[in-house]
């Protein structure tokens, strides 16, 4: 099987080049999603990667930005050429996508999309039923859900509807995107294969101890909640950092309290270091938000590869195998997780670090992106389009 995967992405080496002194980054956890699931399908198969780069007008100094075909990862890179004019970048990165996948497809090939990026994914999947290829719909979020305007919500919807497979989050998307019963797999992330080569430490652990957060900085993901709930807590030699970007920064930043530390945006390697440092990695995504059945945060593969102890809410999309590695939020609210902190650091740093590291076998034995991705070749070797 060959995989064509149209993203818009990057490699990890292209990434450090375009963004690692820049203030502001695209989506990290976006970013190492798919840069990850492209690395387990190459352990597997041949894949082309047909990668629009994340750059917008504000994070482009010149008039054009081009790079070259490369490799990492086993996979192929090829860059559609991104252009700060608008309207150019938007009519000439279509026809690239177009070209590039309809010029790489084979008789054996698979596309693989990304239906959030409608533009992208539209001109990808053209070029799949024009070679008469396969085209399996990548679902990270419905996009009812999102803060899309009405016509975005349509096309991607239009988008999805045309894929011949799915690759989904929860069992709960299934239902509301493939009314067909096309073939699909339910996957609610992967964790990095790689971070089996780091060795988590305690004495990296130690005073001051740390909670922290990486991720969108939102108040709907429950952020001013989880900076109450630390305060509430009023725990000795403790800190709270927080990484990312997002509505609650500015106030974030206003907040006088040397114990709450806003890092910025940083590189996912970097925000893997910080987080095996930490003592505690915190979720406070509210659970009763419609959307939230339909989601798995992908930062919490990544808080259990990392060997922290994980608190969290009960997310209604975290499949059960998962409770006995992670502590629960009982109850959402800023004494919520006031509570929830003072109990998980009462214990010893010895037993949060056996904790964290039983949560790291999991993840890394049994969810890393090497056995994710082939669950994906599975099933497509085991269905036909329907």
């Amino acid at each position: 099987m060959h995989v064509i995967y149209a993203v818009t992405t990057c490699s990890e080496r292209a990434y450090r080049a375009l963004f690692a002194d820049t203030p502001q980054k695209p989506a990290f956890q976006s970013q190492k999603y798919h840069r990850l699931l492209i690395e387990g399908l190459a352990a597997h198969t041949k894949v082309d990667v047909v990668a629009s780069l994340p750059l917008n007008r504000s994070l482009m100094t010149e008039n054009k930005v081009s790079l070259p075909s490369e490799q990492e990862g086993g996979a192929a890179y090829h860059y559609v050429t991104a252009y700060r004019n608008p309207l150019r970048k938007i009519l000439s990165g279509a026809w690239q996508v177009y070209t590039m996948v309809s010029a790489l497809a084979q008789p054996d090939s698979v596309v693989f999309v990304d239906c959030l990026n409608c533009t992208t994914a539209f001109l990808a999947q053209l070029a799949a039923r024009k070679k008469g290829c396969r085209c399996v719909g990548i679902i990270t979020d419905l996009p009812d859900m999102l803060d899309y305007n009405r016509l975005y919500r349509h096309l991607t919807n239009k988008v999805i509807a045309r894929c011949t497979d799915y690759v989904l989050l929860t069992e709960q998307m299934n239902s509301r995107v493939n009314p067909d019963g096309k073939p699909h797999v339910i996957l609610e992330g992967h964790a990095d294969i790689a971070m089996a080569k780091e060795h988590p430490s305690l004495s990296r652990k130690r005073s001051p101890r740390a909670c922290l957060y990486a991720g969108s900085v939102q108040k709907i993901y429950g952020l001013e909640t989880l900076v109450q709930g630390f305060r509430l807590a009023d725990l000795p030699d403790t800190q709270l950092l927080i990484y990312g970007p997002g509505d609650y920064v500015e106030e974030l930043k206003r907040i006088d309290d040397p114990r709450i530390v806003y890092g910025g945006m940083l590189l996912s390697s970097e925000i893997v270091g910080k987080e095996m440092e930490a003592a505690l990695l915190v979720n406070p995504r509210p659970t009763d938000a419609e959307y939230v059945k339909y989601s798995f945060p992908s930062k919490t593969m990544e808080y259990m590869a990392s060997g922290t102890p994980v608190l969290t809410t009960n997310l209604p999309g975290m499949p059960r195998e998962y409770l006995p590695y992670v502590n629960l939020i009982e109850e959402e609210t800023p004494q919520g997780i006031a509570n929830a902190l003072k109990k998980v650091l009462a214990q010893s740093d010895e037993a949060l670090m056996e904790q964290g590291l039983r949560a790291r076998r999991f993840v890394l034995e049994q969810r890393n992106n090497l056995v994710q991705a082939k669950k994906i070749l599975t099933m497509l070797e085991s269905t036909e389009r329907i």
